[in-house]
């Protein structure tokens, strides 16, 4: 892991710097492989064309409907994402309490309202809570494989979630002590960034292997984002030992 780290940091330095000294953004012009799904006119990643708590919500019709978003759990700021059928990942330190309900819209709009029967804290590897559902998710809400390191490259592309239920597109900056950094991409449209504020912790961001979305994070601190990375062998044992004593 040290050596993915130190190159991860300084390809990021690398990447960071050829990018600042870019001519203009990529997708106003020959569209970057990664961004292939965007559309011609620039469009901000809003999910939903309604969504409510006690009624169907409507999927958004635009770019974002790449992605199957439906395992995360917006009904509350506390932000939680699934990991298996059975549970579910959040920031610590912005922790959802057990009787607030856990929320899911599958791609119809249909709600799946769950709660929480127990936690782990995991502070002492990251700022992370993991939780059990009172009953495991249907086939039709998408529950999130974690990244791994083989995941990770300077400048690849993260998918980032935030309270106000839109998608933003940033990229990795770096990955080392079992975090990971992300940045803004000078050559993608500023109204695809997201500056994170306060609420917006615990939300996830992802990375794509293939077409999958893979768990890269759920955010600790604001800007561009910065958070626990769940592809450290140390931080994924955790959750998996965590998942093992809330069954």
């Amino acid at each position: 892991m040290r050596s993915l780290t130190r190159f991860v940091l300084i390809g990021a330095a690398m990447a960071l710097v050829s990018c600042a000294n870019s001519s203009g953004p990529a997708i106003t012009g020959p569209r970057a492989a990664d961004l292939a799904f965007l559309p011609a006119k620039p469009e901000k990643g809003k999910l939903f064309t309604m969504y409510g708590f006690q009624t169907p919500s409507i999927w958004k019709n635009n770019w974002t409907s790449n992605f199957d978003l439906t395992g995360v759990s917006w009904n509350d700021n506390r932000t939680v994402t699934a990991i298996s059928p059975n549970h579910v990942v959040m920031a610590a330190h912005f922790t959802r309490p057990t009787n607030v309900p856990v929320i899911f819209h599958d791609r119809s709009g249909k709600i799946h309202n769950r709660s929480i029967t127990g936690y782990v804290p995991l502070t002492s590897v990251g700022d992370i809570t993991v939780a059990r559902l009172n009953q495991p998710l249907p086939a039709g809400v998408k529950w999130y494989r974690m990244a791994g390191p083989e995941d990770v490259a300077p400048m690849k592309l993260a998918i980032v979630t935030d309270q106000t239920r839109t998608l933003s597109l940033h990229r990795i900056g770096f990955v080392g002590e079992r975090k990971v950094m992300l940045g803004y991409d000078p050559n993608i449209e500023k109204i695809y960034h997201r500056n994170l504020i306060i609420g917006d912790s615990g939300n996830p961001a992802f990375v794509l292997r293939g077409k999958e979305l893979m768990l890269l994070t759920t955010f600790t601190t604001g800007g561009p984002g910065t958070g626990p990375f769940y592809g450290d062998p140390v931080v994924r044992q955790a959750v998996l030992d965590a998942m093992g004593k809330l069954r």
